[in-house]
């Protein structure tokens, strides 16, 4: 008998077994172990278990749907023409090298640096934006302050959206069971930074797994985002109406930008509806409210269904991996109509690659996460600026 990673095909017909019914085994042309299941049992918790035992040799399994032609010729068959079965196959697990934590360490002092150094260009913006108003228009220099201590709040807040975000993929990757890198920080403009990125470095075992981690990124990222937005604009200055007509005039004439030309997405006006300002107007824009800006715009392209976007890894918990893969298309052709065009553009490519799904593949995810997939929906319309329009 043929040989697979540390254990006969007989030993591994016995573990499979004692989680599940099996009606035959065999080792496919490439010789690995292949198990056919009969579709009427339960799946979830015992292929769970399954993982469990098989890791004590180093090996992990992955459970499909499939036609009975197709997996003992393994050869595609959509839709299934035959008998559905569920088929199960054991590879040995792949041995990762160590990364250094010096490149995840070198990327954070550059980040840091480069948020920071965007955070003070903001803050010199605001200063200047507030001297304009006060001998123009004869508003009073009350938030006048350092830029070094603004760029301080932007940095932290920035890095609150973003570190977060990775911490708590790299936490909910951890409590499942699922191995993962530290956060990779990405230096870059105009924000500071283009994100950050941890790999996973073994797959999720579920589709409940699979939407738990893509979803705890951008809801870290949201609340992060709105304590921003609700301290920005208790901090920022409102400039009234009238000056705010007066401006827009002046802007005209002169073909100057006085105002921000940056559309606010629909949770910033349903928030500055809710909270308590001064007077009645347009306020400045405070560093602390690029740094919500951003986090609002990360939110709503993480949560686009596309490709393996944390969105995407959400669809694909729930959606079966034909659908995710036309639900990719559509949403980069929305996200492109939106204006990000080089995102959607990139999201789209990412897509071609499809998306591997969870190991189990068979097992539903249970209804409050697709409940959760339509609110991620919600939230990324109510979250993404429309760079085409604007609501002012």
């Amino acid at each position: 008998m043929k040989i697979f990673a540390s254990l006969p095909l007989e030993d591994i017909w016995r573990i499979v077994a004692t989680e599940f019914t099996v009606s035959d085994g065999f080792l496919d042309d490439e010789g690995v172990p292949t198990f056919i299941l009969p579709p009427d049992q339960e799946t979830k918790e015992p292929f769970k278990r399954l993982l469990e035992k098989l890791r004590l040799y180093n090996l992990l399994a992955v459970m499909r749907y499939a036609s009975l032609d197709t997996a003992y010729t393994s050869q595609p068959n959509y839709p299934l023409k035959t008998e559905k079965v569920i088929m199960i196959k054991v590879f040995p697990m792949e041995e990762k090298r160590r990364r250094s934590v010096l490149i995840n360490l070198a990327l954070l002092a550059v980040t840091t640096v480069t948020i920071f150094f965007a955070g003070y260009y903001y803050a010199n913006e605001f200063n200047s934006s507030l001297l304009f108003l006060f001998f123009f228009f004869g508003l009073p220099l009350t938030s006048y302050q350092s830029p070094i201590i603004n760029a301080v709040y932007y940095t932290l807040a920035i890095y609150g959206i973003i570190g977060l975000h990775e911490m708590a993929h790299y936490t909910v990757s951890k409590i499942r069971g699922v191995k993962a890198t530290l956060p990779y920080f990405i230096p870059g403009w105009p924000f500071g930074t283009f994100g950050a990125l941890i790999m996973q470095e073994t797959p999720v075992a579920n589709r409940d797994e699979l939407f738990d981690v893509g979803v705890s990124g951008p809801i870290t990222s949201l609340i992060i985002a709105v304590i921003a937005t609700i301290a920005g604009i208790m901090i920022a200055p409102v400039i009234p109406w009238p000056t705010v007509y007066e401006m827009e005039e002046i802007s005209r004439q002169m073909n100057v930008q006085l105002l921000s030309p940056l559309p606010t997405p629909l949770l910033y006006e349903l928030i500055r509806g809710i909270v308590p300002k001064p007077a009645y107007g347009v306020e400045l824009l405070h560093p602390l409210l690029w740094a919500s800006w951003a986090g609002m715009l990360i939110v709503a392209l993480n949560l686009f269904p596309i490709g393996q976007l944390d969105g995407g890894h959400c669809a694909r918990a729930v959606l079966g991996m034909r659908t995710h893969y036309f639900a990719s298309i559509i949403s980069a052709v929305v996200m492109a109509l939106l204006g990000y065009f080089p995102m959607a553009l990139l999201a789209l490519l990412l897509s071609m690659r499809g998306h591997p799904g969870p190991l189990d593949d068979v097992s539903k995810t249970t209804t409050s996460r697709k409940i959760g997939f339509i609110v991620c929906l919600i939230l990324a319309i109510l979250c993404i600026p429309p760079l085409t329009f604007s609501f002012f």
